[in-house]
């Protein structure tokens, strides 16, 4: 008989309440459309379904999962103790209510579902602005900055779906997505390098230092920055010639990750998998925008959310569920056998616009292969949310320098 779990402390840290919603988010926002509706459930009132998905997919999944890592990673930028208690608990009570609104925005006047998710990146840039001024850091401003800036995208978002103008909606969504990718990118070029070179430490590794290229990694920020810009400004063209040197430019930042000695760490794996998707992704939007080759924009857009987004975001925040008595982090089953049917459903999105004839089929099963992945590392993440809260959360023992 399985003993049971201690939920009491699960306010006590922001990353269990908020990477819990994230993950039930994204199981859901597939779970139900377009897999539940196929199967005879009644759809989501938001008219048409795809808007409430993709709105979901950006705006609720993401959203919560970068609350979660932004206020996780908060104390170590401030010295102050992590959101906690009532206040973490109105962060997510707002978020949910955003949610069960969103899906109802049809019913709704949209002052209602345009308050809710409004509030939720208000209140998420607030504390992080208050925590950061408070102890002088500026540098970090930039987070809460990307935080209203998706704000402001959502918002205009659900005003542009109140209308009826589909297009917009997809257009804003593009520019969310690129704000993302930059977002995904700062993340991911600071802490792939930091845990690879941590764990290559600890193995007692004496080849060649994992090198993360800060120099660089500022240059393709600002490309990223300049790319966000230039297609609503209306220099669609120049957009994606800058997001096309964007992507070469991030595939040759990771040539000194040492990731094909990391792919003998799940954990790394699993990183250094999902980033990769974030430089062909990118190469492929700006290269199919130029018109350079025939492949489906949509599923371009796909190995980003899929691959990049929701891989990064699993493979990351999965961390927090692989601590080990000893001190070392272990991947679990759970968390091994969700990253790998996260990549077959990615390859299995990509592969449509190839099999036209089996469409239906393939994004059949791309959905249910993403379904069982957040399902099975779900289910390997429940440890995490009992007990006392561990920190550091996202790393274990510090071997060398980092």
């Amino acid at each position: 008989m399985m003993p049971m779990r201690d939920f009491s402390a699960l306010w006590d840290a922001p990353y269990r309440p908020l990477f819990s919603a994230a993950f039930l988010c994204a199981l859901l926002s597939v779970a139900w459309w377009p897999l539940g509706v196929k199967f005879g459930l009644p759809a989501p009132g938001f008219t048409p379904a795809v808007l409430w998905h993709i709105h979901e997919l950006f705006f609720g999944f993401a959203a919560a999962a970068i609350g979660g890592y932004l206020l996780t990673a908060l104390p170590g930028w401030t010295a102050h103790p992590p959101l906690q208690g009532a206040g973490l608990k109105a962060l997510v009570l707002v978020w949910i209510f955003a949610r069960i609104a969103t899906a109802k925005f049809d019913a709704l006047p949209v002052a209602i579902p345009l308050f809710l998710n409004a509030a939720f990146f208000a209140g998420l840039a607030g504390v992080l602005c208050h925590q950061l001024a408070a102890a002088g850091s500026y540098r970090k401003l930039c987070y809460p900055a990307v935080v209203l800036g998706l704000g402001i995208c959502e918002a205009a978002f659900l005003v542009e779906a109140a209308a009826g103008s589909v297009w917009s909606c997809l257009a804003l969504s593009r520019t969310a997505l690129a704000g993302l990718i930059l977002l995904l990118f700062s993340v991911g070029a600071r802490v792939i390098p930091a845990f690879t070179r941590n764990w290559l430490a600890q193995q007692g590794d004496a080849g060649p230092p994992v090198r993360d290229a800060a120099q660089l990694c500022c240059l393709l920020q600002g490309l990223l920055l300049l790319g966000l810009a230039l297609k609503p400004a209306g220099f669609a063209e120049a957009a994606y010639a800058t997001w096309i040197a964007a992507g070469a430019m991030m595939l040759w930042t990771m040539r000194g990750w040492r990731t094909g000695t990391a792919f003998f760490n799940p954990l790394l794996a699993a990183q250094h998998m999902a980033f990769l998707w974030l430089p062909f992704g990118t190469l492929a939007f700006g290269v199919i925008g130029l018109d350079l080759i025939a492949y489906q924009m949509p599923s371009a857009v796909h190995a980003i959310t899929i691959g990049g987004m929701s891989g990064l975001i699993m493979a990351i925040s999965g961390r927090a569920g692989c601590h080990r008595p000893e001190g070392i982090m272990r991947a679990g089953a759970g968390f091994t056998a969700g990253c790998l049917l996260i990549w077959l459903a990615t390859w299995t999105r990509l592969a449509l616009p190839f099999s036209s004839a089996y469409a239906e089929s393939l994004i059949t099963a791309a959905a249910v292969l993403w379904c069982i992945g957040w399902l099975t590392f779900i289910t390997g993440f429940l440890p995490a949310l009992s007990g006392p809260a561990r920190r550091p959360v996202l790393s274990g023992r510090s071997f060398g320098q980092q």
